[in-house]
């Protein structure tokens, strides 16, 4: 009995892989329309650059003002989450955590009609999008969590870099690669579902550590009477050079149009990487690795939140630094 048990589970869970994967097949062949959720400061640039590849776009958020812009830019605005579902064969998805992300999911997985893709932008934990591609693959459809590196401006010139975590027997990727490449310039297979969430939270694990060297070296390098602008030339001709110090540097004297120099407005937000922070830490003890410098960072970042800074770009730890 347990064996035939075992096999009929195998059976059904390779059937719906297959009826997902043909009906995958068969969408590249007919008109599709395209889904985005969530037009915050990644999202909606996003959203900009799949419309100016001519894309039919329909657009879900509780913010009015962002659907209106997409509307103008040529999107069409659903009133629920149920049209985007029913409507569109690929759904894209630029969420704020996993809480949002399990809010959404409930609603679209259920409510989707022939097989589709689901395209999870979201920075969220290896564990949520594994159980959302559980919940998907059952139903026929399929999902791939896709996170992006590259930050606002990133998403504003469709340079980004997405992480890509899927199933390799079905022809998911193939779909959704096109559509990412719309948005970005590289597109990584990091493995099975949750690597590419996986692979995103160590990214970020390491780039906010590295935001606060390099915020560090910046505030004591002027406490010493280094002018910031040659600081920051000599830093990326040197073995310093990195993303935090040459296309976000955090002071803001420092040339270049960057959120430094716009009071820390737009970006990336603190209270966002202090989320990240939060999820690597966890999964850091989840797997019962050590990750010393990602506690303390997190706490750095726990404290500016409560300075209020929490909505400011993750560089203004420069400023709390100095006590501001």
């Amino acid at each position: 009995f347990n064996i035939t048990l075992m096999m009929n589970r195998v059976f059904f869970s390779n059937s719906s892989k297959w009826v997902a994967s043909r009906a995958l097949r068969k969408m590249s062949s007919v008109s599709r329309k395209i889904g985005f959720v969530g037009l915050g400061n990644m999202g909606l640039p996003m959203c900009l650059n799949l419309i100016k590849k001519n894309e039919e776009v329909i657009v879900y958020d509780l913010n009015k003002d962002a659907v209106q812009t997409a509307e103008i830019a040529g999107a069409d605005p659903a009133n629920t989450l149920d049209t985007v579902a029913k409507e569109c064969s690929i759904i894209l998805t630029m969420l704020p955590g996993c809480e949002a992300v399990n809010s959404v999911m409930e609603i679209i997985v259920d409510s989707l009609g022939e097989s589709s893709v689901l395209i999870d932008c979201s920075t969220v934990s290896p564990t949520t999008s594994r159980h959302w591609n559980h919940e998907a693959t059952k139903r026929g459809h399929s999902l791939i969590d896709a996170p992006v590196s590259g930050g606002v401006k990133g998403a504003e010139t469709g340079s980004l870099t997405f992480m890509v975590g899927c199933e390799s027997d079905t022809d998911a990727f193939d779909v959704a690669e096109p559509v990412l490449k719309m948005m970005g310039q590289r597109v990584i297979p990091c493995g099975g579902p949750g690597t590419g969430a996986a692979t995103k939270l160590c990214n970020n694990l390491a780039l906010a550590a590295q935001m606060v060297g390099i915020c560090e070296a910046m505030n004591l390098g002027e406490s010493l009477g280094v002018d910031p602008q040659n600081l920051a030339d000599v830093m990326n001709g040197s073995t310093a050079k990195c993303w935090s110090c040459e296309v976000n540097n955090p002071h803001p004297e420092v040339g270049g149009v960057r959120p430094a120099t716009n009071n820390y407005e737009g970006g990336f937000a603190s209270d966002l990487m202090l989320k990240d922070l939060g999820l690597a830490v966890h999964a850091g003890n989840d797997a019962g690795v050590s990750l010393p410098v990602g506690v303390h960072t997190r706490e750095i970042y726990r404290l500016a939140s409560l300075r209020g800074l929490g909505e400011k770009d993750f560089g203004v730890i420069l400023q709390f630094l100095r006590g501001k």
